[in-house]
């Protein structure tokens, strides 16, 4: 008797088309630029690109379920203006940071914290911790 469970087959070849495409773009895109055959802006090839292109792989990959995604692109978006626009490093990083209080604290709680608090009230009521008992 055989009681080995079956895994199912991953299929990985989806993976490395995408790579593979991004590879042939990011290297098309160099080409063309070291060609000087369009006019194609500085920034376009500058640091602060890497971290919005991860930070749109990672968004990609996660279906854009997970937040991680817009920290990389926000930190490239103010690197990119910082490196561009004169003085911009006196506002963007004050504005980055209010961005980010403000998705902190206006984001929907999750499912696991509300049932934390509702446990945590149900065993305040259960063991009777909000009023002492008093002997008569």
């Amino acid at each position: 008797m055989n009681n080995d469970i079956a895994t199912p087959q991953v299929n990985n070849k989806n993976g490395k088309v995408m790579l593979g495409v991004i590879l042939l773009a990011a290297g098309a895109l160099l080409l063309v630029d070291q060609l000087d055959a369009f006019l194609i802006p500085d920034w376009l090839f500058s640091w602060p690109m890497w971290f919005i292109a991860w930070g749109a792989i990672m968004g990609a990959k996660h279906n854009f379920r997970k937040p991680s995604w817009i920290f990389m692109i926000l930190i490239g978006i103010i690197f990119l203006i910082n490196d561009n626009v004169h003085n911009a490093d006196n506002i963007t990083w004050p504005i980055g940071l209010i961005v980010l209080g403000a998705w902190i604290a206006l984001r929907p709680a999750k499912q696991a914290d509300r049932d934390f608090w509702e446990k945590n009230e149900k065993a305040k009521q259960h063991f009777g911790f909000e009023e002492p008992k008093t002997e008569a």
